[in-house]
């Protein structure tokens, strides 16, 4: 339970920034993802398994998911740290899900499940078929993960910004956690076929810590660039609202008179929008650099303290930030 919320948390995120994103790849797979997790929780498992016949479709629809959300997360995590390295995988990975999806589906019809589950491999898993339903989807999603946690740590140090880096290496983090749960799950699902018990036990108490530690790990890289890029435009927001007073002091020391670009229509309130402060700004800054050009002595009207602010104007928090 306490996973599925922080995937919806991640989910919240993401959408919060889906205005700066042209690709909403991630967004998808955190949803196909939550909706995955959320479908393990019991009640819910139970709940959309007998509107589902009752047959453990909630199971398979859940797993499904799962491959599919994984596959549009390794396709944003790459596209974003490399787009040639996205495009030679990209094929590949897609026709991936889609014959591991159908052979999940087939395998699926073929495990003698009578009743509904909400511990599917724990009661049907000493099946070979279940073993080759989990196996299907886990050897797949072992695969994708490592490629993609691997690129992801080769091109972390080249990202633009602090918080992207550091999201980046928390990201391949997470994809070595995902790795080696996926050992653990594959070895579960052997041990169910083959033995002993002991080693189910094992590999059980190193799937309860790898599973969260991924999972945790994975929605915090994830979630850090659109939280800080959230932090960031309020403060550009508030060093905008602040600064803005000061430039119009400026453009009355270097204007005799208002230029006719609708300067009463720039008067900034201390609770104007985020847009509104960005087109007052940016207009002011326009009269100011159009009247220094129309008249060189103006300049010398301004001391270094306002040549300081009009440099400040011009330079965004987040270009500020980026070789921080």
């Amino acid at each position: 339970m306490i996973i599925a919320a922080v995937l919806w948390a991640l989910v919240a995120a993401l959408a919060s920034g889906t205005r700066r994103r042209t690709d909403q790849s991630i967004l998808y797979a955190a949803v196909m993802i939550a909706v995955s997790l959320t479908l393990n929780v019991d009640a819910v498992y139970r709940a959309t398994d007998s509107l589902l016949t009752g047959h453990n479709y909630a199971d398979l629809l859940a797993n499904l998911l799962l491959l599919i959300g994984v596959y549009f997360l390794s396709r944003a995590i790459l596209r974003a740290s490399s787009r040639s390295r996205a495009r030679s995988t990209e094929k590949p990975f897609l026709i991936g899900a889609i014959v591991s999806s159908c052979l999940t589906i087939t395998a699926f019809q073929f495990v003698d499940a009578p009743w509904s589950s909400d511990s599917f491999m724990r009661d049907f898993g000493d099946q070979p078929a279940a073993c080759a339903y989990s196996l299907i989807q886990f050897t797949y999603l072992g695969i994708v993960v490592a490629v993609t946690g691997s690129i992801c740590l080769q091109f972390a140090g080249r990202m633009s910004t602090a918080a992207r880096r550091s999201g980046f290496y928390i990201v391949g983090a997470g994809c070595c956690a995902a790795v080696l749960n996926v050992f653990s799950i594959v070895g579960m699902d052997l041990t169910h076929l083959f033995g002993p018990p002991h080693l189910l036990a094992l590999f059980s108490s190193a799937y309860d810590v790898l599973n969260v530690a991924s999972l945790v790990l994975l929605c915090i890289g994830l979630s850090l660039p659109p939280i800080l890029g959230w932090a960031n435009d309020r403060l550009e927001r508030r060093r905008l609202q602040l600064i803005l007073p000061d430039l119009n002091r400026i453009w009355d020391k270097v204007s005799a008179q208002r230029l006719e670009l609708g300067r009463d229509s720039l008067s900034h309130t201390q609770g104007a929008r985020r847009p509104d402060v960005d087109v007052a700004v940016h207009r002011t800054l326009v009269e100011i650099r159009d009247a220094l050009l129309l008249e060189a002595s103006a300049k010398d009207k301004l001391t270094d303290a306002d040549l300081a602010i009009l440099l400040g104007a011009e330079t965004p928090t987040g270009a500020r930030n980026t070789t921080e």
